[in-house]
């Protein structure tokens, strides 16, 4: 228990430290030596066997009712101070539930802390990848027009977030996953607002009361649960039987689903793209969505052939398309990375929800890799802000020169989240294979699996867009000198590189199958392709009657803007089925 403990102690302690070290030399040795034991850390308690459970007093049990009051006091404040009512009437609802399931709630039966082997395998995604953004973010906020005090702040809040996400995947209480829970909301909240302009302002309050409807499930599960089995814990709840046991796993489930930002909630998601890039990289990689999926997975027992779980499953597949699609009508780059990391988060959460063995282990290799490839890409897209600032694809043609370093990490980014032999290809593959399996027994997966197919179609349209642009070399655009990468910049990219090939490599071999490294040769297709594309820009293009007029085509210009009837259908459809989850949890 000692080293969770350094997990949940080591970033708090750190992040005080950094509010005393002015000097960014200093500031760089901290955080490599926190980001060296929360590794050393998550690897040796990913390793470990066994089930580690820890009782809270009596005294801790009251200290968290309290924070979570004042919590929601602040909530309901700054609902106030904004005249936002979404906010303080949610917060005033929350604040209501809270206070009745504290009075009706029973004495804890078993240990509010529990560590299993799920919990160990978030460690390694929260603190290797966090880790790794929390580095890259002393460099990012070196040329933000803030004072040096609110940039430590910033680098702080980081780490104390990494803090939270480690307590989040060991509680066993439901009201102790509620606190948690409101905390990553207040620490999105916090960050988003960063720049305290408007924009930032309107964004921060869109992610603070779409993230307490998630809230306010979650208190209506533990109060159904209380109500059904006498019990706030999420093993006793799992182990029990009846129907309202569905209930309240529908209603936590539904937490989930706007967690992860599937459609209808994806606007917080998106509006978190205001803020600083490590923001943007901490909540859509590393740590905050991964809650989604991560719940799915721990309620999968009860979800497993069960009409709540394929109803989320559902949902799941058919926001890997919808989010795959609406990313084709965005122009800017971190807007395209957000709709992308809402498709594949509802992949993660629909093969979460099919509850087998196959399905849940393909689950997370998507969450592993999904962690290390958006944040390279994120991070990448930082760099080309601050050095270049180019936000908009259109305004990143012929990059290659510009920033061919930095260029090549966008496209190896992209090329790990879709070719062989890397862990998120290998995954929707092993994911078609064991979906079609399951075919005979539950029709509903056909669903499932032509949404893959089709999600995974309509991703790589995606990713070929950003990359015709990076690639291209217009001629009224004039060559200039490549810009190098700080090395504050180029550290992290390297180092999440890294862990993409070893992470390839591991997974490939745990296959115990020769031939599926032959999925890796398309890779040898891929590396010539720039040098195949820069060939073709000595040919002009003309079109007929154009007297031979060169006419250039820029892939990254080609738009499929969906019309407002259709967008309503998709967010009235996806709102339907959303509200459909607690409606089946409660007639099951």
């Amino acid at each position: 228990m000692d080293m969770v403990l350094t997990l949940i102690l080591l970033p708090i302690i750190a992040s005080i430290l950094l509010l005393m070290l002015p000097n960014q030399r200093a500031q760089y040795v901290v955080i490599t030596a926190v980001l060296f034991f929360l590794g050393i850390g998550a690897f040796s308690l990913y390793t470990s066997m066994g089930l580690l459970t820890f009782q809270l007093s009596h005294t801790m049990n009251l200290a968290i009712v309290a924070a979570d009051v004042l919590l929601l006091l602040f909530f309901l404040y700054q609902g106030r101070v904004f005249n936002h009512p979404k906010v303080m009437a949610l917060a005033a609802v929350q604040l209501v539930l809270y206070g009745y399931i504290e009075l009706i709630a029973p004495e804890s039966g078993s240990a509010e802390i529990m560590v299993d082997s799920l919990s160990k395998f978030m460690f390694l995604i929260i603190n290797g990848v966090g880790g790794i953004i929390v580095l890259y973010s002393v460099k990012y906020m070196e040329d933000e027009p803030a004072s040096p005090l609110k940039k430590r702040l910033f680098v702080g809040g980081l780490l104390v977030f990494l803090s939270v996400m480690n307590l989040i995947v060991i509680a066993n209480s439901i009201l102790l996953f509620f606190f948690l829970f409101e905390m990553t909301t207040l620490a999105s909240y916090l960050l988003i607002a960063f720049r305290d302009d408007d924009v930032s302002r309107a964004n921060a309050l869109k992610a603070l009361w779409m993230n307490q409807i998630g809230g306010v499930v979650i208190l209506l599960g533990a109060l159904v649960a209380i109500i059904g089995f006498k019990t706030v814990m999420f093993d006793t709840l799992l182990q029990s039987s009846g129907g309202m046991v569905l209930f309240s796993i529908a209603l936590l489930s539904m937490a989930a689903l706007v967690k992860g930002a599937s459609i209808p909630f994806e606007g917080w998601l998106l509006g978190a793209m205001v803020a600083p890039t490590p923001v943007s990289a901490m909540l859509h990689s590393a740590t905050m969505v991964k809650i989604a999926p991560y719940l799915i997975l721990k309620l999968a027992p009860a979800l497993a052939v069960s009409m709540v779980g394929g109803i989320i499953s559902i949902i799941g597949a058919l926001v890997f398309v919808a989010a795959s699609y609406l990313a084709l009508s965005r122009s800017v780059l971190k807007e395209i990375l957000g709709y992308s990391t809402v498709a594949l988060l509802g992949l993660m959460m629909a093969l979460a929800a099919i509850g087998s063995e196959e399905s849940m282990n393909l689950a997370m290799a998507l969450m592993l890799f999904h962690a290390l490839s958006k944040a390279l890409l994120f991070l990448s897209a930082g760099v080309l802000e601050r050095l270049h600032h180019a936000k908009d694809i259109e305004d990143m043609k012929g990059m290659v020169t510009r920033s061919p370093k930095t260029v090549g990490f966008i496209l190896f980014g992209f090329v790990s989240l879709t070719l062989p032999p890397f862990g998120l290809f290998m995954g929707k593959l092993f994911a078609i294979s064991s979906i079609a399996a399951l075919l005979k027994e539950h029709p509903s997966n056909l669903i499932i699996l032509l949404s893959l197919i089709v999600g995974s179609a309509l991703m790589v349209l995606l990713y070929f867009k950003v990359a015709s642009a990076l690639l291209s070399a217009p001629s009224d655009i004039r060559a200039s000198e490549a810009i190098a990468i700080p090395n504050g910049f180029n550290v992290p990219l390297v180092l999440l590189s890294f862990f993409i090939v070893i992470g390839a490599l591991g997974y490939i071999m745990l296959q115990h199958n020769i031939f599926v490294v032959l999925l890796a040769l398309p890779m040898l297709f891929v590396f010539a392709l720039p040098t195949l594309i820069r060939r073709m820009d000595r040919y002009d293009r003309s079109q007929p009657y154009h007297c031979g007029e060169k006419e250039s085509f820029n892939a990254a210009l080609v738009y499929y803007e969906p019309s407002l009837k259709l967008q309503r259908i998709l967010y009235w459809g996806f709102g339907s089925l959303f509200v459909a989850v607690a409606i089946v949890g409660a007639l099951s």
